[in-house]
């Protein structure tokens, strides 16, 4: 005996769990329809209950299309075809040739003309073959390479050229072919103007889509830019879901929007820059589908993805609102260990001439041009005048200046013991109070360590601590297995290997309670980079620790343990005099 699956439908769907967390999805009731071939009947079988955890399947009715069963009664063929709903009709096919019927005159091919009607669905089209003329026996179809079917249709067939073959299989030869394109799904339509919303992917984000009908098919698409301001739109995912019985679909955006970015980490550190791979504007279309009918998408509004999270208590708050609520700051992707007396003139961070120090600024509205204002002075009570650069952009973008990000470089200047950042617009409204910056010397133990932090920018760390190379090798020693004839010593037969680690301990040196809050973000950082000179090396972090807390103030401070990120060549660099 064997059994035909004809038919497994999914009823009573009963969403359990909270979709915010991980634990959700939707538990279903199931029946299955088989035909047994030996008994030529069909069971009913409950299976039970499916699980459809966080519905990540996109359940649909099976049903099997077209004839599933034939058998041969003497020269009469019996075919039974499924109706749609678990049962069958047979239908009787009298002197069939694929019966063994010979028939009395000779046949000849009366295939008349092909056709291919199209209906457009979200990936493609489902096809119907049409052919006029006799069949001596019956039509079988194939699709370019593919395997033949009894079934005239095809579903999401996808867009580009195609060949479809019909044969009639009571004569051999007879065949005819047709040659047809399927169109690519027309461009979407994109929003205009600026994006009218924000979303740090580095946290959850959930995407709901407008009221549709209850326990409507759904087909959902994410279109996003491949870097911040190129309008070249593209499809990035692809999702059919059943709406729930309020006629609500939604779905997770962060895990299908991080991997389209990367950190942006500037090199040129005299003019400010529009930061383009950490962020991208995106959008989602849906359309309701109903059988043998086009999808009509609706595009939503146009939003931008950041690179970055904020913390864990103000994720449910808007970016802007949660740095003036949380610490009275300006919109700067960038964690200032000054805190906000440096926007009060404070000037507790302190730079040198050569250190790499950019601020990240994110637009929060839209200006008819923007300005970075740079003062540098002699400090608090000085008579001396404050000299005064400015820096003016453009030109304007495509969407305006609302949530562009910018990497404003510092550009210290020798002479000066202070300096302060703000930017403007250009009719001299200002956007952002100034940061303000203490000037210092270096030292010949003064490095920079650059790091992206939670927010999508990148911090810089000077330490003025020690730095400390090793190079740990470890040697192994294995014995080959003697061969006939070989009658060499024992040490001869010994194979040595040697495996070199090398390891750079960088320390900080001592840090203000400010700065050890701060530097809590290298801790968790992705990416490190240590400024040498002209060159960015990146840092693979091994192990990071700090010590906010000793008796000892020199004590306190960061210790970085770190291997370039390049191929090592275990020996350490020989320079000559």
């Amino acid at each position: 005996m064997s059994l035909i699956l004809l038919r497994t439908s999914y009823e009573n769907g009963t969403p359990y769990g909270d979709r915010t967390s991980q634990v959700y999805g939707t538990t279903y009731d199931t029946t299955n329809w088989y035909f047994d071939t030996d008994a030529l009947a069909v069971l009913t079988q409950v299976a039970g209950t499916y699980d459809n955890f966080q519905d990540v399947n996109d359940l649909d009715e099976f049903k099997f299309d077209g004839e599933f069963y034939a058998y041969c009664a003497r020269t009469t063929r019996r075919g039974y075809v499924h109706d749609g709903y678990g049962g069958f009709t047979v239908v009787e096919e009298e002197n069939s040739l694929s019966c063994g019927f010979v028939p009395p005159a000779a046949l000849t091919c009366d295939l008349g003309s092909a056709s291919v009607s199209q209906t457009p669905t979200p990936s493609g089209a489902t096809l119907e073959a049409k052919i006029t003329g006799t069949v001596n026996g019956r039509l079988r179809y194939r699709l370019d390479a593919g395997l033949e079917q009894a079934s005239r249709i095809y579903y999401n067939v996808l867009p580009g050229a195609h060949v479809l073959s019909f044969r009639d299989d009571g004569l051999a030869g007879c065949e005819r072919t047709v040659r047809f394109v399927v169109a690519p799904p027309p461009p979407p339509t994109v929003p205009l103007g600026a994006p009218v919303g924000l979303d740090f992917v580095g946290q959850p984000v959930w995407y709901r889509t407008a009221p549709v009908p209850a326990n409507a098919d759904v087909a959902l698409e994410l279109w996003a830019e491949s870097a911040h301001g190129a309008e070249d739109f593209s499809l990035v995912f692809t999702l059919r879901k059943r709406a729930d019985k309020l006629g609500a679909i939604q779905f997770r955006l962060d895990t299908l929007l991080w991997p389209l970015l990367s950190a942006f980490v500037p090199t040129a550190a005299t003019a400010t820059t529009r930061c383009r791979t950490n962020l991208v504007n995106y959008f989602v279309r849906t359309s309701v589908l109903a059988p043998g009918r086009p999808p009509v998408y609706g595009s939503g509004p146009l939003r931008t993805a950041v690179r970055g999270a904020l913390p864990a208590e103000w994720r449910d708050t808007d970016y802007f609102r949660f740095r003036t609520l949380a610490f009275a700051l300006p919109p700067f992707l960038s964690w200032q260990p000054a805190g906000p007396g440096a926007y009060a003139g404070d000037a507790l961070k302190r730079i040198t001439l050569a250190q790499p120090e950019w601020l990240f600024w994110l637009c929060p509205v839209d200006v008819a041009g923007l300005r970075i204002s740079r003062s540098y002075d002699q400090g608090p009570g000085s008579a001396s005048l404050p000299l005064v650069e400015t820096e003016l952009l453009g030109p304007s973008p495509a969407r305006g200046w609302q949530h562009q990000l910018l990497a404003i470089p510092l550009r210290a200047k020798a002479g000066y013991q202070r300096m302060a950042v703000r930017v403007e617009s250009a009719d001299g409204q200002v956007l952002s109070p100034p940061a303000w910056y203490t000037l210092v010397e270096a030292t010949p133990q003064t490095r920079y360590v650059l790091f992206t932090n939670s927010l999508s920018g990148v911090d810089t760390l000077r330490c003025e601590g020690r730095l400390e190379g090793t190079l740990e090798v470890t040697a192994e020693k294995v014995e080959r297995p003697a061969a006939y004839g070989d009658a060499g010593a024992v040490p001869d037969r010994q194979v040595s290997d040697v495996t070199g680690l090398r390891k750079l301990k960088l320390a900080s040196g001592w840090l203000s309670p400010a700065e050890l809050a701060w530097v809590q973000e290298l801790l968790l950082t992705r990416e490190a980079w240590q400024q040498l000179g002209p060159q960015l090396l990146p840092l693979d972090v091994a192990k990071r620790s700090l010590a906010p807390y000793s008796d000892e103030k020199g004590l306190r401070g960061l210790l970085l343990e770190f291997d370039y990120a390049f191929a090592p060549t275990a020996y350490a660099p020989t320079r000559y005099a």
